[in-house]
């Protein structure tokens, strides 16, 4: 499948190109590795599916057809700033590029099933769980960094405002 990634198109599959993640690498510290990638376009697909799966976005799909979460209609920033219906906030793509970065160091979008298993014997069977590195090697698809960048746009962002009024 090719990469598309015209907004709000109901074959899109990608928030970025490659030229433009090739641009935002270039001045980047750090981003070696997305020079010597060679499946540029599948991750990018897959980082921005993946951003889509598991983030919950302010507003609904501007076209019930779009592919994509993204364009939005209702989508307002926590400074009451509207996001406008045919845009794709560049925090959107920031974190495509982020996630695509972390997921050549990582594979993100698989679980490793080993994880919490401190020892497993063949014969008699016998498994010992160790809780305490299940919960602290339990791999995120989404890193807490790439979370961060999109918080302004996300529902639940942890911080909000709620006026009270007296009867």
């Amino acid at each position: 499948m090719a990469l598309n990634a015209i907004l709000g198109d109901s074959e899109q599959n990608s928030y970025v190109t490659e030229d433009q993640a090739t641009t935002y690498f270039s001045d980047r510290a750090f981003s070696q590795d997305w020079e010597e990638f060679e499946e540029k376009a599948k991750l990018l697909i897959l980082s921005s599916s993946m951003i889509d799966w598991y983030v919950s976005f302010k507003g609904i799909k501007t076209v019930a057809s779009q592919n994509m979460a993204w364009p939005r209609t209702g989508a307002i920033r926590s400074d009451g700033t509207t996001i406008g219906e045919a845009e794709l906030p560049p925090e959107i793509k920031i974190a495509v590029y982020e996630l695509a970065l972390s997921s050549i160091e990582e594979d993100r979008s698989s679980d490793n099933p080993l994880t919490g298993i401190e020892s497993l014997k063949a014969g008699p069977l016998s498994l010992k769980a160790d809780i305490e590195n299940f919960r602290s090697n339990k791999k995120k698809p989404i890193p807490e960094k790439v979370r961060n960048i999109l918080s302004d746009i996300t529902k639940n962002s942890g911080i909000g405002i709620v006026r009270l009024m007296r009867a």
